[in-house]
């Protein structure tokens, strides 16, 4: 069974790839290009019926920026979810990335740190 990357999603991802978020571009600009540990990250990258701002297949490892929209019941949903397929991943809200960036890049680091070794 298919789940990640499903076809029918493509319209809505390529309107979500070209507006990127302030704090999405903050995080993007640390990771992209293999700059991570040179792992290759991926923007918006679906997961079943969930979409991950970033994700990297080889350690099975995303990135979530929430913007405050979404219910404790929905992240719980999608927390549950993303575990049971495996993949490990971090959740921040804008207003974290805003007021704590370097911590938050250290958080990402250490993840990835851990996944990859």
């Amino acid at each position: 069974m298919e789940i990640f990357n499903l076809k029918k999603a493509k319209i809505l991802k390529s309107k979500i790839k070209k507006g990127p978020t302030t704090e999405e571009k903050q995080i993007w600009d640390h990771i992209k290009e293999r700059k991570l540990y040179n792992l290759k990250f991926q923007k918006q990258y679906e997961m079943g019926r969930y979409t991950a701002n970033f994700y990297c297949p080889e350690i099975e490892f995303a990135i979530q920026i929430d913007n405050d929209k979404h219910t404790k019941k929905f992240e719980k949903i999608r927390d549950e979810y993303l575990y049971s397929i495996g993949v490990t991943y971090l959740r921040f809200t804008s207003s974290e990335i805003n007021s704590n960036l370097e911590e938050i890049l250290e958080k990402i680091e250490i993840a990835v740190s851990d996944l990859k070794y």
